[in-house]
């Protein structure tokens, strides 16, 4: 009877750590599209695809790659409110130099 009971106890934990792991993915996957759709709305250019540099309680910071005459994409970077309906906050290179490797070669 315990180990059924532990057994009963690790599912219910690992179905909880599943849900969280999904919830968050949902919440990345939105805040790269709504950054991806604010940057289109604002420099109408289509971006090529999203990055999720970092996720915090607060925000969610997304860069987005766009072609334009050159090899490699050029970068924008928005951070994304993770609760509301805000507008994604443009962020400059200088906000965002500790997350990202480094500049483009």
């Amino acid at each position: 009877m315990q180990l059924i009971g532990r057994l009963r106890w690790y599912l219910a934990l690992r179905d909880e750590k599943r849900l969280a792991r999904q919830a968050l993915e949902d919440a990345r996957q939105v805040a790269g599209a709504k950054a991806c759709r604010h940057f289109e709305a604002s420099r109408g250019v289509q971006g090529m695809g999203f990055h999720v540099l970092a996720v915090g309680p607060a925000e969610i910071v997304v860069r987005v790659m766009y072609f334009t005459n050159h090899i490699p994409p050029d970068r924008a970077w928005y951070a994304v409110p993770r609760e509301g309906e805000g507008p994604p906050r443009e962020l400059a290179w200088e906000d965002v130099a500790a997350l990202e490797p480094g500049p483009w070669r």
